[in-house]
């Protein structure tokens, strides 16, 4: 019987990684291109997935637990997690940043993001009209090389905004970390785990 934790690629992999050996909790990864990972604890395993992908392991119960940032949590309206924790792993920043040049067109603002609910709320909120385009990857360089005016990005430590001389006009939520845990399949590996122990020893 397996315990399957997933981990999102990404900025907070790092971070949950050194969680996990926190808790005593060690990876033997042979390769970086290994997805499906042993530890040190017999029958537990880490599965590294797309950010993306982590609505299917929940929704088909995949996985047991899930490390997820609460931006997507939001940016995905994703009501069907009734059973989290919060960590102190990593805390950031959503915000809007600009090139400076969008001051020429206030009448219509124009975003390029990945988080599009999440901004269509705020400008909605706020009584501001927009046109948001979607965006993934690199968000900053359509910023950096001016084929955008603004955008909505994850911010941490600011670095990249000073370094690329764009201007961060305003933080517009503070998220956190989460783990997800699927209550309901731990109770039935628990049950089995219980039957297979007690119930068929019992008739040996």
């Amino acid at each position: 019987m397996k315990i399957i934790i997933c981990l999102p690629k990404g900025r907070n992999l790092k971070e949950n990684l050194i969680f996990l050996l926190k808790k005593n909790l060690k990876l033997y990864k042979n390769n970086n291109r290994k997805l499906y990972i042993k530890t040190n604890k017999k029958n537990i395993y880490v599965l590294i997935i797309k950010n993306n992908d982590f609505k299917i392991y929940k929704k088909n119960n995949f996985s047991d637990f899930i490390f997820l940032g609460s931006d997507m949590i939001l940016n995905y309206y994703l009501n069907f997690f009734y059973n989290y924790k919060y960590l102190k792993i990593n805390t950031f920043f959503i915000s809007i940043i600009s090139n400076s040049s969008y001051i020429n067109n206030l009448k219509l603002l124009k975003f390029y993001t990945k988080y599009k609910k999440i901004l269509k709320n705020y400008l909605n909120f706020k009584n501001i009209k927009y046109k948001i385009n979607s965006m993934k990857g690199s968000i900053e360089n359509s910023c950096i090389l001016k084929s955008s005016n603004l955008i909505l990005d994850i911010s941490e430590s600011g670095n990249t905004i000073k370094d690329n001389k764009i201007i961060e006009i305003k933080k517009i939520a503070l998220f956190n970390n989460y783990l997800i845990y699927n209550i309901n399949i731990l109770y039935i590996k628990i049950f089995i785990y219980l039957e297979m122990i007690y119930v068929k020893n019992k008739y040996k």
